[in-house]
């Protein structure tokens, strides 16, 4: 945590001096750090309002090179749970780069724009775009393949390919490490645990989910943080430690609200309903109801949730 608070500071100190100096161009270059700082701390409001203004700062300058700035925005509109945004910004800067620029740029664009697909219950098309866009870098060495290969795992769970996923999650986790990106590591354990939730290794999921959980606490990844403590809610339910669930299902539940991680929100309400409906506790109906009510507002349709009652 203290090098994302450190890299924080920084990048607040270099802005400073750079509006000081009236410096637009470099101006627009540490909001797109300082946005991808507060989203790797958890702070995805904060991290859109830097990025959107980046964007802005570049229109102002007539700097054709969003890309840095709009992939960033993407994501973060993703995890806020602005479905729509993500893919209105996103959209036609994928259309304009298929016809040149920087093949990182593209391959993280599509990507965003395929897991926001998969929100949407856009399945096979995710897998398509994730799949083209691990192409343009699977002889690379970068982080972006193994998030690549994340948003590939999480669309072959979904459509319950589930050897597929287990193995994408696989080489996600080694191309983390081989890259010595702690955020990317610490999502592909998380996918991991997923995978192997949904194949009722419910040992091996918790143990993966408390990896991640140490990796976010360690560097101060909040986001990642409170969707290992979702899937440890998960796992302790099926455990029968349906206390033990609610009490991480809670924690779980503040964190996501603090950094707005609306879909995380939505989530862990639906496991904690579930435990409180297991402990016939009358909260688990409203509980579940505000998660229904948050997958609504942001798009999710209706079949992509119903799976988590179970």
């Amino acid at each position: 945590m203290a090098r994302l608070d450190s890299a924080h500071e920084h990048l607040t100190t270099a802005l400073r001096i750079t509006r000081d100096a009236g410096n637009l161009n470099f101006e627009a270059l540490g909001w797109v750090g300082l946005g991808w700082t507060c989203r790797d701390q958890g702070r995805l409001r904060d991290a859109a309002d830097h990025l959107e203004l980046a964007i802005r700062r570049n229109e102002e300058i007539g700097w054709s090179d969003d890309n840095p700035a709009l992939q960033n925005l993407g994501w973060v509109y993703w995890e806020l749970g602005r479905l729509a945004d993500g893919l209105d910004v996103l959209r036609p800067q994928v259309a304009a780069a298929e016809r040149g620029g920087y093949r990182d740029d593209r391959a993280m664009m599509l990507d965003a724009v395929a897991k926001i697909n998969i929100e949407l219950g856009h399945h096979e098309e995710a897998l398509i775009q994730a799949e083209r866009a691990f192409a343009m870098v699977k002889d690379t060495r970068r982080w972006t393949k193994a998030s690549i290969l994340n948003t590939i795992a999480a669309a072959h769970r979904k459509l319950a390919h589930f050897d597929e996923s287990l193995r994408a999650d696989e080489m996600a986790l080694a191309s983390a490490r081989e890259a010595r990106f702690r955020r990317t590591e610490a999502d592909s354990v998380l996918g991991l645990s997923l995978t192997q939730k949904e194949l009722g290794r419910h040992d091996q999921a918790r143990r993966h989910a408390e990896q991640a959980l140490s990796l976010a606490r360690e560097h101060g990844f909040r986001v990642v943080e409170g969707q290992a403590l979702t899937v440890l809610c998960g796992t302790a339910e099926s455990e029968a430690a349906y206390a033990t669930a609610v009490t991480l299902g809670q924690e779980a539940l503040a964190i996501h609200r603090e950094t707005g991680h609306r879909l995380g929100e939505a989530r862990t309400l639906m496991a904690l309903s579930r435990s409180l409906q297991k402990r016939k506790d009358a909260a688990a109906g409203p509980v579940r109801q505000q998660a229904l009510d948050i997958f609504s507002s942001v798009g999710v349709p209706a079949e992509e949730y119903k799976d988590l009652d179970r």
